[in-house]
């Protein structure tokens, strides 16, 4: 299954998968102009920035207007709506109900972040992938043997740990609210591998996604 990342971190998230699914629009609209020809299905998991950035919604929605989006927050349909898509074009979805959209099927995923938020398993030219971002556990999921799996990947337990030392030793109280808020927002590198080897296959693919560069030393 081809996909092709063109943004995951904190600045913005966006992913096309076989050309025709978009999963998130936290990108600028520059950076993704030349593959909107080719889109039929838009996936935006939540309202936060940069998974759902007003202005590139805007370009779409008036450059492309048949595109199609599929949600499964009321907040995500509302944001749509005030970038001028049309709600005729908006299908907001009842989290585990496998959806047949003709080209694609899809099944919303329920995740825990700050907000309301979902991932997105589907089914796209006979092969099966599944999209998990900013949450703080997903021990609830099952994905076996699927062919692509885009996981967050956000930090280490150890490293978060010794920054979180290291801010209440400096009495930073700042930097100390933004590293407790992380395990409740994302998802650490322990979760993310124990997800991965309990249901992918030797087929499988995967490809962690939104991996901080502060709280993430690379081996």
């Amino acid at each position: 299954m081809n996909y092709n990342i063109i943004g995951s971190s904190s600045k913005g998230n966006c992913i096309i998968v076989e050309d025709v699914l978009m999963l998130d629009v936290g990108v600028s609209y520059s950076k993704i102009k030349k593959y909107l020809s080719k889109v039929k299905l838009i996936f935006v998991s939540h309202i936060h920035k940069d998974h759902l950035l007003p202005s590139t919604i805007k370009h779409i929605s008036f450059n492309f207007p048949n595109i199609k989006y599929v949600c499964g927050s009321e907040e995500v349909v509302k944001k749509l709506v005030e970038c001028n898509v049309n709600k005729k074009n908006i299908y907001i979805l009842k989290n585990g109900i496998k959806y047949d959209l003709g080209l694609i099927k899809v099944r919303l995923i329920d995740l825990y972040h700050d907000v309301e938020n979902y991932g997105l398993k589907w089914e796209l030219n006979g092969k099966k992938g599944i999209y998990i971002v900013d949450t703080e556990r997903i021990d609830h999921i099952v994905a076996q043997d699927y062919d692509l799996y885009l996981i967050e990947n956000n930090y280490q337990e150890k490293v978060l740990q010794e920054h979180i030392n290291k801010a209440i030793e400096e009495n930073d109280e700042n930097k100390l609210f933004y590293l407790q808020r992380v395990p409740h927002t994302h998802l650490s590198n322990e979760q993310a591998n124990s997800f991965l080897i309990e249901n992918m296959e030797k087929n499988s693919v995967y490809e962690y996604i939104h991996k901080s560069n502060y709280n993430y030393k690379e081996e």
